[in-house]
């Protein structure tokens, strides 16, 4: 999320929209951006405004960094040096380009401000309050170090790996489940980092199916068609489909929608969140490996 990074490690949908934003651009947006995190040269959401930028140089601003809840907010009142970068944008898209910008920015972690950099004046996003709830930054940080992009995908795969037959364990039945909604709370990070903050957890959810690494590793995936029904309307069923990322996407939030598990069902309930967990860290992890390629390339 944001110029620095979301707010809480396992997000939930209230928590997401909580932050919801209305921020607008700033007065003047001839002036450049100085960007110290995720929207720098080689960030998750620097893709938003990539092809609005017309040069970019290093520089840096007195102030200090901070974390609050895991975002990254810059304090005016620091006295060390906020190192980033100044972008550039072309003025016939500069509004557009800020607009991105804003669209993931909350305006009550964040607020424009004018500031003289090493490289020249340009807008930033200064914390608001950033002394209050927030510790100093004291080590080097990237988007791509969150540790729902790391530590998270390797707990979901081992979990997995560990639980995947059947011995009515019920425990065991727990531990998958618990990996799929972790699993989920990756994917629901990357998304609003990537595309947007507030909105319906769903919709925002179908961004995945928009990923053409999401598409490309789907098709891969040797398996037949099959459906669940919806636990609160059981005449609807969701289909998937490796040949339909939307559709592919419906069904494994169905999946995690739809875990409670019941007496003789159980068994089969357990086969279907394996597979679908899976499937999905497998599909989830390519779709990151070749997001930052693109980022850094």
């Amino acid at each position: 999320m944001l110029d620095g990074q979301i707010a809480v490690m396992f997000c939930s949908d209230s928590a997401v929209n909580c932050l919801e934003s209305d921020m607008l651009a700033p007065s003047n947006v001839s002036l450049p951006f100085f960007s110290y995190g995720i929207f720098q040269p080689g960030e998750l959401s620097h893709f938003r405004i990539r092809r609005f930028v017309t040069g970019t140089s290093t520089a840096w601003v007195k102030g200090g960094l901070r974390l609050r809840d895991g975002l990254l907010i810059a304090d005016p009142g620091g006295s060390d040096r906020i190192a980033g970068v100044v972008l550039t944008f072309d003025p016939a898209t500069a509004s557009d380009a800020y607009d991105a910008i804003a669209e993931l920015e909350p305006k009550s972690q964040y607020r424009w401000e004018e500031v003289q950099t090493t490289s020249g004046r340009a807008n930033i996003l200064w914390g608001v309050s950033p002394k209050k709830g927030s510790n100093a930054l004291d080590s080097e940080w990237s988007s791509w170090d969150d540790p729902l992009f790391t530590d998270a995908i390797d707990l979901v795969f081992e979990t997995v790996e560990a639980n995947t037959a059947w011995e009515w364990d019920t425990k065991q039945a727990f531990r998958v489940q618990m990996a799929y909604l972790l699993l989920w709370n990756s994917i629901e990070r990357y998304v609003s980092l990537r595309y947007h903050l507030g909105g319906d957890a769903t919709q925002k959810v179908l961004k995945l199916a928009e990923e053409p690494a999401f598409a490309e590793g789907l098709r891969r995936l040797s398996t037949e068609e099959r459906s669940v029904q919806r636990a609160d309307q059981p005449q609807t069923r969701l289909k998937f489909d490796r040949n339909d990322p939307k559709a592919a996407v419906n069904y494994y939030y169905q999946v995690r929608s739809n875990m409670v598990h019941r007496g003789k069902s159980m068994p089969r309930d357990h086969r279907i969140v394996v597979e679908s967990c899976s499937e999905l860290v497998a599909l989830f992890k390519h779709v990151l490996a070749q997001a930052k390629s693109e980022a850094t390339t």
